[in-house]
């Protein structure tokens, strides 16, 4: 995943919950380069 603000593509998850009907997984991310924090959705 590349972080939107520094264009680095090293991050972490920082947490990853499931949605409540199962269709999307909803993950928040921390950048390790410049710490920013951002939340991605994946559909399933």
């Amino acid at each position: 995943m590349r972080c939107p603000k520094c264009g680095s593509r090293d991050d972490k998850v920082i947490d990853s919950r499931q949605s409540r009907d199962s269709s999307s997984i909803r993950r928040r991310r921390e950048c390790l380069k410049c710490k920013y924090r951002f939340t991605t959705y994946e559909e399933i």
